[in-house]
């Protein structure tokens, strides 16, 4: 009798009442079984997809997928490849940002490599690895894993036991590498002509942020000579906020209708005003994060709570002072990305705006959420919605959305488009919060990670003294944006022009240096300029100015 060896490598690693005798021998069953049943081909018995690992059922010939493997990366990190050692059944990936996963039994169970040796060579701190492109066992010596990073394509051989760096020969390791199954290329857009030129407009722009609060007419004059004193090219303008409120004189329906216009400041002005001083202006939106279109129409287009059978939101409980009741509110509101109203809706002021002579249109909040019982939330527009017409099942969805808006948006203005991102995000290839900045690249022309060191756990790239530590990741990550995106767009970063957490206790002139570590990192990974970030509109953090001595803006 044949023994079934799918079901004997189930039995082996999840034996329900078995004797541990009879275990020992099921398991040598189907390990001989794993080894036979590979044909001289091993490697067609694997497919490597972005979200799966899919191996080929030894009966049926079919595709299925290891969501055992999925359990252990997590949903955020690609899986980049895979490699098979015929001789004892054995899978290895890699990942983006997550390191290597192991399997011996061919794929029934599944086991991180870092959780013994952390992978020394690859470990960049916190739980993050380098982003691997592929990984491969050496075909002579079993314990040497050969791993190819993914930003300049560096040969790595690695102790798989000890996660050391070692020496072996750099061609053995390419040729093992040559056999690995990888995940097909996203590839990169060609720029035509169009393109070229916007890029040409919203390059090496030096800018800094500001509210709607900034807008009167004596603040914005403040601001203009603040920008004349210190060599900025732009400003970035609150156009639509993060509640939601179109915070001009927007003549948009059914923005009118839902009361979401709240006109702070005549467009017309305050446009005028920026470009009477010969100023670049970027006009911010932010997206899938508001209030205002939430409740509209019964809360049609809100993210829904499965849990509470509700509309989404983030809460927050605090103690009233006087009483010490708990009080909830709700503290954050978000729409459905998958939804072509909410895209049109934003891109509608996107092409007022663009009427009106704004220079560039910046999009802010474009993910999904990141706080909350993200868990609970119901996507009731994603069946329907035209981000899921490429019929692809191992692409992330949160990607498809943001991509089918930006796709949208490009056609339909002619001006650059920007895009903020979370520092991570402009780290790694990633789906995090569908900001894939590989593939979103194909819609924009600027992206604008916000690198702010308060914002990365410090464990991560080294234990460096904090200015030094932050000047590097702004120039590690800018660097790396780049070339993700191969530099097919601007990476221009926002700068942290404000202090948060340990950083109060600096003063001056530490928080004036930091400012400029940060910028001068930013230049060094060959940003397109940057742009500071102060939600309050004061930034002391440039008292002594935006350069270190001997520096310029050239």
């Amino acid at each position: 009798m044949v023994p079934d060896c799918h079901n004997l490598r189930s039995v082996c690693y999840d034996p329900p009442g078995m004797k541990s005798r009879s275990k020992t021998f099921a398991c040598a069953v189907a390990m001989a079984c794993a080894v036979v049943a590979l044909p001289a081909t091993e490697h067609e018995q694997i497919r490597v997809e972005p979200t799966a690992l899919l191996v080929r059922n030894a009966e049926t010939g079919g595709w299925e997928e290891q969501p055992a493997l999925r359990d252990l990366t997590g949903n955020n990190t690609y899986i980049t490849s895979a490699d098979v050692d015929p001789t004892v059944g054995r899978i290895i990936v890699s990942t983006t940002f997550h390191g290597l996963y192991e399997s011996r039994d061919f794929g029934t169970t599944w086991r991180d490599l870092g959780e013994t040796s952390e992978i020394d060579a690859l470990y960049l701190g916190e739980g993050f690895y380098e982003d691997i492109a592929a990984v491969a066992y050496d075909r002579e010596d079993r314990s040497i894993l050969w791993v190819e990073l993914a930003q300049d394509g560096t040969v790595v051989a690695v102790d798989r036991d000890t996660g050391a760096r070692v020496r072996a020969d750099a061609e053995s390791g390419r040729a093992a590498l040559r056999q690995a199954r990888r995940t097909a290329p996203t590839g990169q857009t060609r720029l035509d002509a169009e393109a070229v030129a916007r890029r040409e407009l919203a390059a090496d722009h030096t800018s800094f942020y500001l509210s709607p609060a900034q807008m009167g007419p004596e603040r914005l004059d403040r601001h203009m000579a603040f920008a004349r004193e210190h060599g900025f090219t732009a400003v970035v303008v609150d156009f639509k906020d993060d509640n939601g409120r179109l915070v001009y004189d927007s003549a948009l329906e059914p923005h009118t209708e839902m009361g979401a216009v709240r006109s702070f400041f005549s467009a017309r002005r305050v446009i005028d005003t920026v470009h009477d001083h010969g100023l670049y202006l970027i006009a911010r939106i932010v997206v899938f994060k508001d209030q205002q279109l939430y409740g509209y129409d019964d809360n049609r287009y809100a993210l829904w709570d499965t849990r509470r059978d509700a509309p989404w939101g983030v809460f927050r409980t605090t103690e009233d002072e006087e009483t010490e009741t708990p009080v909830t509110t709700q503290v954050e509101y978000w729409v459905d990305p998958f939804s072509e109203f909410v895209w049109d809706y934003n891109i509608a002021v996107a092409t007022e705006l663009e009427a009106l002579g704004v220079d560039e249109i910046q999009f802010d909040y474009i993910r999904t959420p990141a706080d909350g019982r993200t868990a609970d939330i119901e996507y009731r527009f994603h069946r329907d919605s035209p981000a899921m017409g490429n019929e692809d099942p191992f692409r992330d969805d949160r990607v498809e959305a943001l991509s089918a808006f930006l796709r949208r948006a490009r056609a339909a203005i002619s001006t650059p488009i920007s895009i903020d991102v979370f520092g991570f995000n402009g780290w790694y290839r990633m789906s995090y919060l569908g900001q894939d900045i590989q593939l979103l690249s194909r819609y924009v022309d600027v992206v604008s990670p916000m690198l702010y060191p308060s914002h990365f756990p410090r464990g991560f790239i080294g234990d460096a003294p904090y200015l030094e530590w932050a000047e590097r990741l702004y120039n590690e990550g800018v660097a790396r944006g780049r070339r993700i995106t191969a530099d097919n767009v601007l990476i221009r970063p926002y700068i942290q022009a404000f202090l948060i957490g340990g950083e109060l206790a600096f003063e001056r002139p530490t928080y004036t240096d930091y400012l400029k570590r940060q910028i001068r990192g930013a230049r060094a990974g060959g940003g397109s300029g940057f742009t500071l970030w102060n939600n309050s509109g004061r930034y002391y953090m440039v008292a002594d100015g935006l350069w270190f001595p001997g520096e310029s803006p050239q």
